[in-house]
């Protein structure tokens, strides 16, 4: 019987066919492309960073974490996880620091902690070489569907030829060429199979001489900084004054600059994210610090007034909780009344319980910005 002959791809470009037919179907129409980038998912964070990353994390894409030491990325890229878990990924975490503690998975509201992969150290292999870490997560990339990783930290991998022998000077750094060839070769994959590949770095000195470079810079090579979609990068980290009913910190301030953002956000936006210790990043602190900027709520001393929601408040999701309350949205002085809080902890406590209105202002935000 004879062979079928294949079918012209493209009816219009006898070149393009017989390039797909010499060298494969590597040939695709620009809206194809196009229209599958524009089914990539994107998943939120927190309203912070969500506004400077313009929506969130997108799938495939590779997202590179710097900062100093106890900064937050750790927490951050977790609670992502707890998220990216919400929206059906599987998530593996790459533990090559070894130094993981329960309250870095306890921490994180929402984590399922029993879904979650971790590949690291063990006792029948109690070293791992950057080679087996970047090997295993490429396999993991190009056979997983719905994969998430995040690798904490990239800085701390080390070479196998760094690991023979005993501790000793002279040896040339072998991981930013590690990872340059791992990018090399996962380069198509991680958008084909809508990964998303998360990359915790450190800051160290730049020692490169100008008087015009930055005194800090991102340690593995430029390779990492080059293949990020979505680079982000925590400037300092702030002091949060607030107290528990033990006098103790609720938590830390970090201050982000987004450099770039594969979701579309612009370039070098800055966010500051709120960590609230045993839940993560609090999602309700970030919202109502903005929405305080933009006047959508209005401080008078201690005084927290929900000005969106009274000025809104014959739209159906205000009504809505104005008459589960028995407010008549019609008598503004009480409306006035029931949208005003003495202190910002009873005004998050109202909007934990209320999302409705919680929703309802990160949507005005999102509007204007």
């Amino acid at each position: 019987m004879a062979k079928k002959k294949a079918k012209n791809k493209f009816d219009d470009d006898p070149v393009s066919n017989q390039v797909i037919g010499l060298f494969g179907n590597i040939v695709e129409q620009g809206d194809k492309v196009l229209k599958d980038l524009e089914d990539f998912k994107t998943i939120g964070l927190s309203p912070a960073l969500d506004l400077a990353l313009g929506g969130g994390i997108r799938e495939g894409s590779v997202v590179v974490m710097t900062g100093d030491p106890k900064t937050g990325k750790t927490t951050t890229s977790l609670y992502f996880a707890a998220k990216a878990q919400a929206a059906g990924k599987n998530i593996h975490y790459f533990n090559t620091e070894g130094r993981l503690t329960k309250e870095n998975f306890k921490g994180i509201k929402g984590l399922d902690v029993e879904k979650i992969k971790i590949i690291q150290a063990t006792e029948e292999k109690p070293v791992v070489s950057a080679e087996d870490f970047l090997n295993s997560l490429e396999f993991y990339i190009k056979n997983s569907s719905d994969f998430v990783a995040i690798v904490d930290s990239a800085s701390n991998m080390v070479p196998q030829d760094e690991l023979d022998g005993l501790i000793r000077g002279g040896v040339r750094a072998q991981l930013p060429k590690l990872l340059s060839m791992f990018f090399k070769r996962i380069s198509g994959d991680v958008a084909r199979t809508k990964a998303i590949l998360i990359f915790i770095t450190h800051n160290i000195a730049n020692t490169g001489g100008s008087r015009w470079s930055p005194s800090k810079v991102a340690d593995c090579g430029n390779m990492l900084q080059y293949q990020a979609g979505t680079n982000m990068v925590i400037t300092h980290r702030g002091k949060w004054e607030e107290t528990d009913d033990s006098g103790n910190d609720v938590g830390q301030i970090a201050n982000w600059v987004v450099k770039t953002s594969a979701a579309g956000g612009k370039p070098n936006s800055s966010a500051t994210s709120y960590i609230r210790y045993g839940v993560g990043i609090d999602e309700l602190r970030e919202l109502t610090e903005i929405a305080n900027e933009l006047t959508f709520i209005k401080q008078a001393g201690a005084w927290y007034t929900v000005i969106t929601a009274i000025e809104n408040r014959t739209d159906p999701a205000i009504k809505a909780v104005l008459e589960k309350y028995e407010v008549d949205p019609d008598k503004l002085e009480d409306v006035e009344k029931f949208f005003k809080f003495q202190g910002m902890a009873k005004l998050n406590d109202f909007l934990s319980k209320e999302t409705t209105i919680a929703d309802f202002i990160y949507e005005q935000i999102r509007t204007i910005l």
